[in-house]
């Protein structure tokens, strides 16, 4: 769950990413491309906040575990975009250890398809608005609601712009990866200012490895100023 203040903080006036082209179809073939992540991670810089790039562990050859996300197809292409950019960081975050890959949902999907999709393991990213049960707390940007099994990402759309949508799915997809709100961390604190929240912080990361059973060690992270091994420090 994501309040509202979390997205003043995370869009950070002047970020500016110098990804030359991310265009994410949500098509199997694309997700398929194992070196998405690495290219991102080499390419990623906003002058003051850059990931780690460490090289990919032996494991991650040995095979990956893979997490499913479909997206829905009411969101328009700059916000696939978006939610793309978000997978793009956490992919190369878990350095080939875990992977998301993203398709666009079928045309029209009927009950019994989305019961199928839950049933397989993947998550379903929905675009909804205010009037969904999903957005009764009224602070809330998004919802995630699932576990091991899956389950839903609920974007509560009208309540905040595009741009903000990179942000609000960096955060929920932490919850997907098993994390839990953080009092004393950034990315996956209950509220933000300003001074944090620029990306995937160490924090984040380490209950990520933790809920998923990985080595710390071998995953990458966010780091600049305000960023202390996933501790806020105000220097």
């Amino acid at each position: 769950m994501l309040p509202l203040r979390l997205v003043a903080s995370l869009v950070i006036s002047g970020l500016t990413l110098l990804v030359a082209a991310i265009v994410l179809s949500f098509t199997p073939a694309r997700a398929a491309n194992s070196n998405a992540s690495r290219d991102y991670g080499r390419n990623y810089d906003t002058s003051t906040y850059r990931y780690t790039d460490k090289p990919a562990p032996a494991a991650a050859s040995a095979g990956t575990r893979t997490l499913t996300v479909y997206v829905d197809r009411d969101f328009d292409p700059a916000e696939r975009d978006r939610i793309g950019l978000a997978l793009q960081q956490w992919n190369h975050v878990l350095n080939g250890l875990v992977r998301f890959r993203a398709s666009l949902l079928p045309p029209d999907p009927t009950d019994r398809t989305l019961a199928q999709i839950r049933r397989s393991g993947a998550w379903i990213v929905a675009k909804v608005d205010s009037r969904h049960p999903a957005a009764r707390e009224r602070a809330a940007l998004a919802m995630t609601v699932g576990g091991r099994g899956g389950g839903f990402v609920y974007v509560i759309a009208d309540r905040f712009g595009t741009r903000d949508l990179t942000a609000v799915m960096l955060h929920e997809l932490g919850h997907v990866l098993g994390a839990g709100h953080d009092p004393h961390g950034h990315l996956m604190a209950p509220v933000y200012d300003r001074n944090n929240g620029h990306c995937i912080d160490r924090g984040a990361v380490a209950m990520v490895a933790s809920a998923q059973h990985l080595p710390l060690s071998q995953l990458n992270w966010c780091v600049g100023p305000g960023l202390d091994d996933g501790r806020y420090s105000s220097r």
